[in-house]
């Protein structure tokens, strides 16, 4: 089980691993792109400082293994973005845990919506967001090119 904590919570070698891994997770599958680059270098200004929030699951041993943003989208509609994490801790369930921290976290800032954009090549992935209750709905213009499936979860 892990311990959650937000971006400003976090100790520095904590903070650094929300670029890391999503660097890493990125570059893995897909290119990164430039609202990628912004967003991973600046996540107090781009996302913070915006009415979001970085969240950071860490081990038993106080080491940060998985990270996610929660975006303020505005209108209390926020998107779950950034999730990466330490390849070593795949299949510990990490993924199902720090989503439902990121729903809990909205439910908190009373979102009526969470929603994602992701790739359907990340079947992964796509079964964790759907696990936790987010349906497809239709896909919108995204700033991603990656982007080819938009998933949304109703919180009102």
């Amino acid at each position: 089980m892990l311990t959650f904590v937000t971006f400003n919570q976090a100790t520095p070698i904590q903070q650094a691993t929300f670029t890391t891994y999503n660097k890493a997770w990125v570059e893995q599958y897909f290119v990164l792109e430039e609202k990628d680059v912004y967003t991973l270098e600046n996540p107090q200004a781009s996302i913070i400082e915006k009415g979001g929030e970085v969240l950071l699951g860490l081990d038993i041993t106080g080491n940060s293994v998985i990270t996610c943003a929660i975006l303020n989208a505005g209108d209390d509609i926020y998107e779950l973005s950034k999730m990466g994490m330490n390849q070593d801790h795949k299949g510990k369930g990490y993924a199902e845990q720090i989503v439902n921290a990121a729903i809990e976290w909205a439910k908190t800032q009373d979102a009526k919506s969470i929603f994602l954009e992701s790739n359907r090549i990340l079947t992964n992935a796509l079964y964790v967001y759907e696990k936790c209750g987010f349906v497809e709905v239709p896909m919108l213009p995204s700033p991603y090119e990656r982007a080819d499936i938009r998933m949304e979860l109703k919180l009102q």
